[in-house]
């Protein structure tokens, strides 16, 4: 197995990176490494920053909090180092800081300064990337709200996902300023947001993997991802 400490998982909302980071740590399990994995709102996250159903919350205090998350990640990195332990965390390193950060205000400079301080506090732990991209990001949105509005619903939750998200997010910084809300915004902002993470991800300077539209083929992407972390082939 690539030698890692930490393996991180990043891609647009719905894009998998759960499945991806569940099925991952069953395999690296299975191979004999002891993994453990942390989903985007784990109740037991060792980066907290709040609930999902808190989302607006969440949003709002995202500048505030950030030394508290780097910090949070510099007592992971020295709780986990030589531990014999592998740890998956999905969405924490981008999408549920650095992207709610820059929705909030936090300029590209300030975004990669954030990101490159959370690099060196994890350093020890030889991370690798892990990064889902959506060629189409219109239509996958739609496609993914249409799938979350029904998870949302089975749930019993009321009103709606695409409710929840916009009210976290019209009234930030980046929404407010350009004047634009809704499916249109929260569409404009994921596509800005992929031209950063295109670019946190090109400075990545550790093991990265970087695959578009990976549900077209699950198995193959799978396989790929296996190939990455040495792990065994399925076949």
């Amino acid at each position: 197995m690539i030698q890692t400490e930490l393996i991180l998982v990043e891609g647009p909302p719905g894009s998998g990176k759960s499945t991806t980071a569940q099925k991952l740590a069953a395999e690296i399990n299975a191979a004999g490494t002891r993994c453990e994995c942390f989903l985007e709102w784990s109740g037991n996250h060792p980066i907290p920053i709040g609930d999902d159903l808190s989302l607006a919350e969440v949003v709002d205090s995202a500048l505030a909090r950030r030394g508290e998350v780097l910090a949070h990640w510099q007592r992971f990195a020295d709780a986990r180092h030589q531990s014999g332990t592998v740890t998956i965390i999905e969405s924490r390193f981008w999408q549920t800081s650095l992207m709610l950060m820059y929705a909030a205000g936090l300029p590209r400079t300030g975004v990669k300064e954030a990101s490159q301080s959370v690099l060196q506090a994890i350093r020890p732990l030889a991370p690798v990337l892990i990064r889902y991209v959506a060629d189409d990001l219109r239509t996958f949105t739609a496609n993914v709200i249409h799938a979350k509005e029904q998870e949302w619903r089975q749930a019993g939750f009321a009103g709606s996902w695409a409710g929840h998200i916009y009210a976290a997010l019209n009234h930030q910084p980046w929404m407010r300023t350009r004047g634009v809300s809704g499916f249109a915004g929260f569409c404009d902002f994921l596509e800005d947001w992929s031209q950063v993470a295109a670019q946190l991800f090109a400075d990545f300077p550790y093991g990265k993997i970087e695959l578009h539209d990976p549900w077209r083929d699950w198995p193959g992407s799978m396989q790929q991802l296996r190939a990455f972390l040495g792990l065994p082939s399925t076949g």
